[in-house]
C-alpha cells in the first residue's frame, strides 16, 4: 500500500489523540455497539448495524457461500473479519479494515488474528449515514490495496455498485442479474441480496 497525504479516511469517525492503535488493540475494545477499524494508527469508529444491514450481510454471504461450497471450498466466505492493509513503512497492523462480507483469496482456515492476504472480493453494505463519496473512497482504498472486486450495497435504493477499478462503478438494480468474473458461472438477482 502506498502512502497517502491524508491522515485518516473519508469514511467513519476518526478518534484522534492517545497512542497509535493496532489491529490487536481493536480486538481488545469492549463491545459498545460501534464497529471499529484502524487507519495508519488512528481508530475509526463506525455506527453499529441494524437488522436490515445484518440480514443483507447474511443473505449476501449465503449466496456467495453456496457458490464456494459447490467448489468444495468452505473457508472462502467470511463476515466482519479484519484484513491487514498496513502501508509500506508503517508499524505492523496499523491499518486494518473490516468488510461486512469478504471472499478470501484462499481456502485456508488461518485461525486467530487478522487476514494477511487481501480478499478477492469485498462487500460493504451502506449504513444510513454513509455517503457515496465516503464509500467511493473506501472502494478505491480496497482496490488500491489489492482487492480484485468491491460491491457497495445500497439498501435504500436496492442497488449494488460493483467496482473492479478505481473509476466509475457499474450499478445494478434489484431486477438485474449480478455476476462476477471472479465467480465463474455464478449469478443471482440483485433482489436476492435484499430479500434472501
Amino acid at each position: 500500500m502506498q502512502a497517502r497525504s491524508q491522515s485518516y479516511p473519508a469514511w467513519g469517525q476518526p478518534l484522534l489523540g492517545g497512542s497509535s492503535f493496532t489491529a490487536a488493540d481493536v480486538e481488545r475494545l469492549p463491545d459498545d455497539g460501534f464497529r471499529y477499524e484502524v487507519y495508519r494508527g488512528v481508530l475509526i469508529r463506525m455506527p453499529g448495524i441494524g437488522e436490515d444491514h445484518a440480514l443483507i450481510c447474511q443473505f449476501v454471504a449465503r449466496l456467495l457461500d453456496a457458490y464456494w461450497l459447490k467448489q468444495c471450498q468452505r473457508f472462502r466466505v467470511v463476515q466482519n473479519m479484519g484484513f491487514d492493509f498496513t502501508f509500506s513503512g508503517d508499524p505492523a497492523q496499523t491499518t486494518m479494515l473490516v468488510p461486512d462480507v469478504a471472499v478470501k483469496a484462499d481456502n485456508v482456515r488461518h485461525g486467530p488474528g487478522i487476514g494477511q492476504i487481501p480478499p478477492l472480493l469485498v462487500v460493504e453494505v451502506a449504513s444510513p449515514s454513509d455517503t457515496r463519496a465516503e464509500l467511493k473512497s473506501k472502494a478505491e482504498f480496497y482496490l488500491n490495496g489489492g482487492v480484485a472486486e468491491v460491491w457497495v450495497v445500497w439498501p435504500k435504493s436496492r442497488t449494488i455498485d460493483v467496482w473492479t477499478a478505481p473509476a466509475a462503478p457499474i450499478t445494478y438494480t434489484d431486477q438485474q442479474h449480478l455476476a462476477s468474473a471472479h465467480l465463474p458461472g455464478w449469478q443471482c438477482l440483485v433482489s436476492e441480496c435484499f430479500d434472501g
